[in-house]
């Protein structure tokens, strides 16, 4: 007698063959997604920088504007910088803030009466510190003398998330308003 051997796969390997293509597609959907993500990434860091350079322009702008308007004086944030009345003229506001896309009125980025469009998920700091320069001694500085302020540092920093994650672009630079001898 002889027997009909059928020759096929059997249910063990059907279902081996799925887990293997099933690995393999989990596999590339994880590298898409991973791509997808790092491309986001990219894309908030190049607007992070962008926003910090342009944000370091408009200080740079302010410094070299009519004094009577805002000029050197102007440069620092909110509360900083008194006048000989001891009234504080900087302008730029501390913390943490939304970024918007308008400057505003006074057409300067990153004060207060900034409008416009938030910028999702971007946060902006400004911190402007004065510098003592022993070669020109200020009322602020241990040195004793009278003359103003000249060196300010000014550190940009944008806060972006990339997924779950929150990274930072920094900017920073010193200012120097030595035009003027006081």
């Amino acid at each position: 007698m002889k027997r009909n051997s059928e020759a096929g796969f059997s249910y063990i390997d059907v279902m081996i063959a799925l887990v293997i293509l099933m690995v393999g597609i989990l596999a590339m959907l994880s590298g898409i997604s991973a791509s997808i993500l790092q491309s986001r990434g990219q894309e908030q860091q190049t607007l992070a920088k962008q926003i910090a350079t342009s944000t370091m322009e408009s200080i740079m702008s302010v410094k070299e504007t009519d004094p009577a308007r805002l000029g050197w004086a102007a440069v620092g944030n909110v509360g900083s910088n008194p006048n000989e009345l001891g009234v504080a003229q900087g302008i730029f506001v501390t913390g943490f803030q939304p970024v918007f896309l308008n400057a505003g009125p006074d057409e300067v980025i990153g004060t207060a009466d900034d409008n416009g469009s938030m910028v999702a998920q971007l946060q902006r700091r400004i911190v402007i510190t004065d510098i003592c320069d022993p070669d020109r001694p200020s009322p602020i500085c241990p040195t004793p003398g009278t003359k103003a302020i000249r060196m300010r540092r000014v550190q940009v920093t944008i806060t972006y998330n990339v997924g779950s994650l929150q990274r930072q672009e920094q900017l920073a630079t010193v200012l120097t308003d030595y035009a003027v001898d006081n």
